[in-house]
């Protein structure tokens, strides 16, 4: 029986490729994106440092909350708005002239592509 259980609580493919394409990995891409280009206040991410905030807002609302609001000023200044959902099975919504976008189509955006 315990083998029954266990077999129904094993992920698809399909399931583990929603979880990768989730809201906070989403909104983590984004920000080191933002730290690739060197735009402003998005330095102190580093995975393997634990005193990083990229580690530190794991446990801290307040402090994902700052960058969340870094991050979506970056995308309104080039005319796009992003809606981070918080979630980890949820993926962020992109707006660009009122149509939804992909997170890549938002970067091109603000690559001037």
């Amino acid at each position: 029986m315990a083998k029954e259980i266990l077999k129904e609580e094993i992920l698809s493919d399909e399931q583990l490729d929603a979880v990768t394409g989730g809201s906070w990995l989403e909104f983590t891409a984004d920000m080191l994106d933002a730290q690739k280009r060197g735009i402003p206040g998005f330095e102190n991410l580093d995975i393997t440092d634990p005193n990083s905030d990229l580690i530190k807002m794991i446990g801290d609302k307040e402090l994902r909350h700052k960058y969340v609001d870094k991050l979506g000023a970056v995308f309104a200044s080039h005319g796009i708005t992003m809606e981070y959902n918080g979630k980890f099975l949820e993926a962020n919504v992109y707006t660009y002239q009122g149509k939804e976008i992909t997170r890549e189509q938002a970067w091109k955006i603000v690559d001037g592509k």
